[in-house]
């Protein structure tokens, strides 16, 4: 069976969890790929992937998750760093950019790879700011998609109450709010 080199072994092992199927993370990714033929016809398919041969496409495709090179991501990284710098400073045409249109490529350049928490900063910070061209959205993979709900779900969520720590321990004063 054919799986294409961009996914990882983690990538296969959190799919086929997906499915309903372990896989033994101790193996590498060549025998864990000998392995799947067999476990294909177990899988228990979700929304996503809906029977085997959809799964079979899915992996004989690239991936879809974002993995710079060193390289690149220091690049990307640089300019992130420049873009918030600029909206500390408020925005302010001297050292760092000379026009708007600076900024403008460097978050064109970087928005592709959304699943670094400061290129989200970067695009936020440039979508706010006076000089802002286009309203830039970062590209996000499903998977970083679904923790940041989850963790949105998760901030959202509090006790509406408070207790006042220097009450006696015994007799505490509890105030509610409706």
């Amino acid at each position: 069976m054919y799986i294409d080199k961009s996914h990882s072994k983690r990538d296969l092992i959190l799919l086929f969890l997906n499915l309903g199927i372990e896989l033994n993370d101790e193996l590498n990714k060549s025998e864990i790929t000998k392995d799947l033929e067999s476990k294909i016809i177990e899988c228990k398919y979700n929304d996503k992937i809906k029977n085997c041969t959809e799964l079979i496409d899915y992996l004989k495709s690239p991936s879809n998750k974002q993995r710079p090179t060193t390289k690149i991501k220091q690049d990307v990284m640089f300019k992130c760093k420049k873009i918030i710098k600029w909206g500390k400073n408020d925005y302010i045409f001297d050292g760092l950019y000379t026009c708007k249109e600076e900024p403008y490529t460097d978050v064109m350049f970087i928005h592709h790879w959304g699943d670094l928490p400061s290129v989200r900063r970067a695009c936020r910070f440039y979508n706010h700011s006076v000089y802002c061209i286009n309203h830039i959205n970062p590209i996000i993979s499903e998977e970083v998609q679904s923790q940041l709900n989850n963790n949105k779900i998760i901030k959202q969520q509090h006790i509406n109450s408070l207790k006042i720590k220097f009450a006696t321990p015994e007799n505490p004063i509890l105030i509610y709010f409706d």
